[in-house]
């Protein structure tokens, strides 16, 4: 048995126009090419079936298709897959401030863009972790952390995010990302912007279609 398998993303990105006609049964753009996904597959309507598969598009199942009695051979079979979606972002904030930048809003804004269609998304998860600078008591920093997670996920929430799955924890001064030895006063407090932040992992399962065309006369 001769499996073919090709995924189609059923969740419309990176779709670019083929250059083939449109033909029945294909996704097209104005009945004259073909839409693609970023890798190339031709997308499928409803209409779509063995006998109007074309070769620009489906090659394997039409050479199935074209042997001799082949036709009523082959069989298209579709089934459900989970394929996982992962995202990072982080968001920026003013120093001693738990109030979101205009830069750090733009920088969520742009992640959450980059979400497929979160209607059809399954098991989603948001994890939002809270940094300061190394400036500050250590206590005070912690708190001003959390706050910080906090802030993110009240405009995630803002944003059509359910609550319900977004995790947070604020960590203080750890992990920074520039240490800026050297530098004292205006100049130190801006040198340590970058680890005035919060992280944002977003995980999610995307549900996609494949298709397996069996050659039944082997």
């Amino acid at each position: 048995m001769k499996q073919l398998a090709r995924t189609i993303m059923l969740i419309g990105l990176g779709m670019t126009s083929g250059l083939v006609s449109a033909a029945s049964g294909y996704v097209d753009e104005s009945a004259k090419s073909i839409v693609r996904t970023g890798s190339g597959d031709c997308l499928h309507t409803g209409r779509w079936s063995v006998e109007n598969a074309i070769a620009e598009c489906d090659p394997e199942i039409v050479a199935l298709r074209d042997k001799p009695a082949a036709v009523a051979a082959v069989e298209v079979m579709v089934r459900k897959e989970l394929k996982p979606i992962r995202l990072e972002a982080d968001a920026l904030f003013g120093f001693d401030s738990a109030a979101l930048t205009d830069e750090g809003r733009s920088r969520l804004d742009n992640a959450l863009n980059q979400i497929p269609d979160r209607s059809v998304l399954q098991d989603k998860r948001i994890s939002i972790t809270g940094f300061t600078d190394r400036l500050g008591p250590e206590g005070y920093n912690q708190k001003l952390s959390e706050e910080r997670a906090q802030a993110v996920r009240d405009y995630l929430v803002s944003k059509g995010m359910h609550a319900e799955a977004i995790d947070v924890r604020g960590l203080g001064a750890a992990n920074p990302l520039v240490t800026c030895e050297g530098k004292r006063g205006n100049n130190l407090i801006q040198c340590l912007a970058p680890n005035r932040r919060t992280e944002i992992q977003f995980s999610a399962m995307e549900v996609i279609e494949v298709e397996e065309a069996v050659d039944k006369t082997k």
